[in-house]
């Protein structure tokens, strides 16, 4: 997860690709919901979004679903990803993150939402990312301090705003 928030990108591939190149990055086991000139596509781990620009589906957001991996399921992650990190952990823990992105020189910074909410959020300047981080214990297995999930969006700023 660290890769990600150095690169923007997931192994390579950022909110510039295309549906046909991470096809060809992760396979063709996802599926696709598209609706009103929007689609997501979703290969359990990672989940894309798109908008159709004329005749080209553009990508604007690329999360991470890190919860999901909580459900023991096990084709939730794509090959290419098992094959290039191993086997993936069920649960992520936000201060191990944290400590990893520190030592690669990145900025982590917690954004100061008002009120209580489900996830406190922090965001990554450097790859423009926003990391969700669980406020309580769930009923999945996760726990308080686990990493729910990480988005890199075109629309960065507007997300990393502080929610009252």
């Amino acid at each position: 997860m660290v890769e990600v928030l150095k690169s923007g990108a997931v192994q390579g591939l950022g909110l510039d690709a295309r549906p046909d190149a991470w096809e060809a990055k992760l396979g063709s086991g996802y599926i696709d919901d598209v609706r009103k000139g929007r689609m997501r596509r979703d290969y359990g781990l990672v989940e894309l979004s798109f908008i159709k620009k004329g005749e080209i589906w553009q990508c604007f957001e690329v999360s991470l679903q890190v919860h999901r991996l909580a459900k023991g399921i096990s084709d939730i992650v794509p090959i290419s990803l098992i094959e290039e990190y191993g086997e993936l952990e069920s649960r992520v823990r936000f201060s191990d993150l944290q400590v990893n992105a520190t030592v690669e020189g990145l900025q982590v910074a917690q954004i100061s939402d008002r009120g209580r909410h489900l996830h406190s959020r922090f965001s990554v300047m450097e790859s423009r990312a926003i990391v969700h981080v669980l406020e309580t214990d769930s009923g999945d297995g996760l726990r308080r301090g686990d990493i729910w999930s990480v988005s890199l969006a075109r629309d960065f700023t507007a997300r990393a705003a502080p929610i009252s």
